[in-house]
Parts: C-alpha cells; sequence; structure tokens
C-alpha cells in the first residue's frame, strides 16, 4: 500500500501540462518551463550537475552541434501524446534557433529525408537504426516526433484555431507560477497494467504543478472523479493511504518524505479531489541524490 501511495505521487508529478497548441487527439502532456527552473533552487542544482562530468562533455558536444546554450536559448519543453507507450509522443521546445544549423544537422543525420509541408520542411533520419523526425514549424518552435506522420498532426493543431486544439485543460492560472505543469484524461488507461490503474478508474482527469515556494518545492494535484461519491472514494483512499504510511513508517522511505506525506493536505470540492504536499527543496535534492547513488 505504501509503495501504491508513493506510485500515485510519482505519477502525479509525471503527468504535468502546457499551454501549447497540441493534436486534439492528446490524452496527456508535460510542460517544463526551463527559464523559471534555471531560477529556482532546483535549477542551482541542475547547473551544479551541468559541469561535472560525463553531463558537461555531452552538454558540450550538443551546443557544438546545434549552437544551443540551453540556459539562454531554451525557454520550455513540452511533451504530449495520446498513448502512455506507443508512437504518438511529440517534444515541443520554445527557443532561440539558427535554422540553418539545425538543418545541417538534420541533413547529415543517417538515412535523413526531407519533406516538404506547406512552407515547412520535416526532416526524418535514423537515431540509433531507430526513426525519428524534427521540424522548426515556427522560428522559435522546434518538434521533434518518431514518425513524420505526428509532426504533420502538430503543424494542423498550430494552424488551426484555438477552439480547436486538444481539450486537455488545467486550472486558471496554474501556468503562470508553475515550474512544471501537466494535464491527463483517461488516467487509467494510461496507468493500464499498472497497480494504481483500479484506484483512478473513476478518475477523468488530473492537473498536476510543481511550484517553489520559498525554500519549498510544493507539488499540488487536482482530479476530477466520475462522480462527487467517486470523489468522496477517492479522498478517503488517500486519507486512508496517510495514515497507514504514518503507522508503518517505514524505514526504506527517507524521514523527509514520511514527513511530507503526513502534513500533505487533502480536500473535495464536488467531484474535485485537490492534494498538496510539500518538501524543502534542500530536500528533495538530496533524496534524489541518495536515489542515483544506490
Amino acid at each position: 500500500m505504501t509503495r501504491l501511495f508513493i506510485c500515485i505521487l510519482v505519477l502525479s508529478c509525471t503527468l504535468l501540462s502546457s499551454v501549447e497548441r497540441i493534436p486534439a487527439d492528446c490524452q496527456w502532456l508535460v510542460q517544463i518551463d526551463a527559464q523559471a527552473i534555471f531560477k529556482s533552487k532546483v535549477g542551482e542544482w541542475i547547473g551544479q550537475q551541468m559541469v561535472k562530468q560525463p553531463h558537461a562533455a555531452r552538454l558540450q558536444m550538443l551546443q557544438a552541434i546545434s549552437g544551443l546554450d540551453l540556459r539562454r536559448d531554451i525557454r520550455s519543453v513540452t511533451l504530449c501524446g495520446v498513448g502512455a507507450d506507443d508512437d504518438t509522443g511529440l517534444v515541443l521546445v520554445r527557443g532561440t534557433f539558427d535554422a540553418a544549423r539545425i538543418e545541417m544537422v538534420a541533413q547529415a543525420a543517417d538515412g535523413h529525408l526531407a519533406l516538404p509541408v506547406g512552407s515547412r520542411t520535416i526532416h526524418t533520419w535514423l537515431d540509433k537504426g531507430k526513426p525519428a523526425a524534427g521540424c522548426l514549424v515556427a522560428s522559435d518552435l522546434l518538434v521533434l516526433a518518431k514518425t513524420s506522420t505526428r509532426i504533420r498532426d502538430l503543424i494542423a493543431a498550430v494552424d488551426v484555431g484555438r477552439d480547436e486544439v486538444s481539450g486537455i485543460v488545467t486550472p486558471a492560472g496554474w501556468e503562470k507560477s508553475a515550474l512544471m505543469l501537466g494535464a491527463a484524461e483517461q488516467i487509467a488507461d494510461l496507468a493500464a497494467g499498472k497497480p494504481e490503474s483500479a484506484m483512478l478508474r473513476n478518475v477523468r482527469s488530473l492537473s498536476v504543478r510543481i511550484v517553489e515556494e520559498g525554500t519549498d518545492l510544493v507539488v499540488e494535484g487536482r482530479a476530477i472523479a466520475a462522480s462527487e461519491a467517486a470523489a468522496q472514494q477517492l479522498l478517503d483512499a488517500g486519507r486512508g493511504l496517510v495514515a497507514l504510511v504514518q503507522l508503518q513508517r517505514p524505514d526504506h522511505l527517507d524521514p523527509s518524505l514520511l514527513t511530507a506525506i503526513q502534513n500533505a493536505k487533502m480536500s473535495r470540492e464536488g467531484p474535485a479531489v485537490t492534494i498538496r504536499v510539500g518538501l524543502a527543496a534542500a530536500d528533495a535534492l538530496r533524496v534524489i541524490e541518495q536515489g542515483r547513488a544506490r
């Protein structure tokens, strides 16, 4: 049961949203505000990792090939797709790009093909023997995918009116302060085969954000259940899991995580259930470092 609760928190942290226009069939998306993160406590830690090997050498190679300075040129990264493990995934990168240099890099890739789509060009190539595709859809929008068809779908979404974009939404104003923000529909389908899928079968949608408040990182999630009764069941289950963690106090759980779970705030309003969990940024980064060392 403890593992189930942790899985739900991890799932919440990975289902993060965006305000980008995306194909209408997308069921999930994840957006990272790169500039906000680099200005945060987490960004300080990332900066320290970037100068260590082997990361430093890899970044230097990436910058030499693409001309990109990650801190300066990348504004946001959005991931979206239909299923959790299929070929519908897209990566949208907002930033400052050298179009000629990107085209030169694409043309040098194995198995390169150029596919004109109106005024744009989709480039396809082989990445370690697997198909890949990319396109500079706008001067500040680079899109990567597994197939050119998926990029065509994205181009169509970018070119149509906002009312024709995917119905994935997040609570109003969440995107303004989030380091990471996300949303997903049909959660149980995305979690199919995982232990948490049974608990999520009555959840219609989920929105999650991570914000920095002072020295703390706060994860806030909001689930919309199929009914008020289902929402109450979800709330009761969450409170029950917290009580179980408090009772068992598992040895493998870091004390700071245990405290965060014990202090989690959960509430319900109609079919909406909200959970809010805070953890000192220093503790979160320490737990990450410990996990990497194992």
